[in-house]
């Protein structure tokens, strides 16, 4: 049975017609790597085809400066994935769809400034993938339970671009 969050993107995704998916992060601390991650294990396991779909971006920790590309590449939906305290277990995942004007707690301001350029310009459909981070010491590796959670999200993003809807 499939987790609760790949059965919301199932759903969410049905129509799909171009997706971004978009990592972010800083790469040196920890598990706030965890978008970054994700984004390299998606550029190393879709297919071809799979990749005619879907883009993929690593904006580490500059998510605004991505608006003029993520524009220009007209996606009809948009996940960003991110490391966020959700005040859950390591490695939980929480995906939610983001809206103009409806704030998320826990969220940073940064997706909303992107939110409301891109509401403004675009008619996609905004996700955030959340992590629960575990540490986000500068210079550690990711931990193995954050590791595992970014694993199971490029494997679900893989399975929902299967091709089938």
């Amino acid at each position: 049975m499939p987790e609760k969050w790949v059965s919301f993107l199932k759903k969410e995704l049905r129509g799909l017609e171009r997706l971004l998916v978009l990592g972010t992060g800083n790469a040196l601390k920890a598990d706030d790597a965890a978008g970054l991650l994700v984004a390299s294990l998606l550029e190393r396991r879709l297919s071809r085809r799979q990749k005619s779909r879907i883009k993929i971006l690593r904006a580490y920790e500059l998510i605004d400066s991505y608006h003029r590309r993520i524009k220009r590449l007209k996606p009809s939906h948009l996940i960003i994935i991110d490391a966020v305290d959700l005040g859950h277990r390591p490695g939980s995942i929480m995906v939610t769809r983001l809206e103009p004007g409806q704030k998320k707690e826990k969220v940073g301001g940064e997706f909303y400034l992107l939110l409301e350029k891109l509401a403004a310009e675009s008619s996609c459909r905004i996700y955030l993938v959340g992590i629960q981070p575990d540490s986000l010491d500068f210079g550690h590796p990711i931990t193995p339970g954050v590791k595992e959670a970014c694993r199971k999200v490029a494997e679900g993003l893989i399975q929902l671009a299967g091709g089938g809807r």
